[in-house]
């Protein structure tokens, strides 16, 4: 689990069970205190173990949020996966709402989502993935998304694809933001106009062109 916050990797189902405990306890307080008040004193307390035992799975709470932030992109590609399987001929613009709605979905529902998504979600935050693989401007939710766009949902290639996924990445980021910043549902004209922009971006990209006349 390299990069992934966690100190020393669970084995035992009881030591797995009280991970995801921590975890749990975590991103319910991220939404009843926010990011700044949180501390692993009170996420041992909540999760009723000993704050030792965060420390000893964590490496404190840098830990915790990086090993939240990916178990949130897993439980995302799950809800991807589970969309995706009931859309024969999905296409690039009909994915990218998949995924709006489903990141919709989780901020509504998943604790903690609206504070930690994947980084710390106030204008700025700092990511808490790690770094991605790629050299033209991936990162690791670009390259996972894209690996399961083209490796499990069937979408065709894109051009420059992880620069292109960085992008709507970001533009998606910062509408929901926008979306959520006032109401714990979101307003659901920003999420349409993130739908709209992010439609059209990929449609753009994945048009058809005409051959050039021969001469």
């Amino acid at each position: 689990m390299e990069s992934s916050g966690v100190r020393r990797k669970p084995v035992q189902q009881r030591s797995i069970e009280r991970v995801e405990r921590i975890l749990d306890a975590c991103a319910e307080l991220l939404d009843e205190v926010g990011f700044d008040a949180l501390t692993t004193a009170e996420v041992a307390r909540r999760a009723g173990v000993p704050a030792a035992t965060v420390y000893q799975f964590f490496d404190g709470r840098p830990g915790m949020m990086r090993a939240l932030a990916l178990r949130n992109l897993d439980l995302l590609l799950v809800r991807l996966r589970r969309r995706t399987d009931d859309e024969p001929g999905l296409t690039w613009p009909r994915a990218a709402e998949i995924v709006i709605e489903e990141t919709v979905g989780m901020r509504r529902t998943v604790p903690g989502f609206t504070v930690v998504d994947f980084a710390d979600t106030r204008a700025g935050g700092a990511s808490f993935l790690p770094p991605g693989q790629v050299l033209e401007g991936g990162d690791i939710l670009a390259e996972r998304l894209y690996d399961f766009a083209t490796g499990q949902a069937g979408l065709p290639p894109l051009p420059d694809p992880y620069r292109v996924m960085r992008l709507a990445i970001e533009t998606t980021g910062i509408a929901l933001r926008l979306a959520f910043q006032n109401s714990r549902d979101g307003d659901p004209a920003m999420i349409e106009q993130a739908r709209i922009l992010l439609t059209a971006y990929f449609a753009q990209l994945t048009r058809h062109r005409p051959a050039a006349p021969s001469r």
